[in-house]
């Protein structure tokens, strides 16, 4: 399985890692990041440069109901990019890989709800 990041950070050095069982966010150096590839469930590449913070996360859904009681649906991961204070998030289909584009500001409170503790 390919990792779900490749990441080149401005020191040269790079990172590679994560899955969308356990993406491994938390676990990235604490460095400036020049480029990030995430990886799309078609197997292309989304490629993120030149933003000032990064951040990610997965939306999943839980059966509670149905006939698959506690089962858990990956459905979207987000991964957004900050520049000033304007954050564009990307929003990832994860049965077909369709990406959904919008820019925020970043006093949004779809963005301010976000912890702030994982931005990279």
């Amino acid at each position: 399985m390919a990792n779900l990041f490749s990441i080149i950070f401005t020191d040269n050095s790079t990172y590679e890692g994560g899955t969308l069982e356990h993406t491994g966010w938390r676990e990235i150096p604490n460095k400036k990041i020049r480029s990030l590839y995430y990886l799309l469930p078609s197997g292309d590449y989304l490629c993120l440069r030149e933003y000032d913070r990064y951040y990610q996360y997965i939306e999943a859904t839980q059966d509670i109901y149905g006939s698959h009681t506690s089962s858990v649906k990956l459905e979207y991961a987000y991964i957004m990019g900050k520049r000033g204070n304007k954050v564009t998030v990307y929003k990832i289909d994860l049965t077909n890989s369709a990406i959904m584009k919008q820019d925020f500001d970043e006093e949004d409170g779809f963005i301010k709800r976000l912890n702030s503790d994982f931005w990279k």
